[in-house]
């Protein structure tokens, strides 16, 4: 499992500043999460491409959302021309 404190942006994506390797993130499941102390939870929001933050994810499949999509934060230019933002790019997992 990724150590949240070893995230890094590299190449336009989240990767493990150790590995390399691009980060899989999910909607988190507040009900299954054991290990969050929820000071900051968002879980009960709407899945969207805006509403990124970890208080709200999760990078351990098992407290995912039931029926929710894998994916890798993405660095994104707004249609607008605005400034950059973190996106998603959903990821087929088995």
């Amino acid at each position: 499992m990724v150590d949240i404190n070893n995230i890094v942006s590299r190449g336009g994506y989240l990767v493990d500043g150790a590995t390399g390797e691009k980060v899989l993130f999910y909607e988190c499941d507040p009900r299954k999460n054991t290990e969050c102390n929820r000071e900051m939870c968002r879980g009960d929001g709407a899945e969207d491409e805006g509403g990124f933050g970890f208080c709200s994810k999760t990078l351990d499949p098992r407290f995912r959302k039931d029926g929710g999509k894998a994916w890798y934060a993405v660095l994104k230019t707004s249609e607008d021309g605005g400034e950059p933002y973190w996106g998603r790019e959903y990821v087929e997992v088995v």
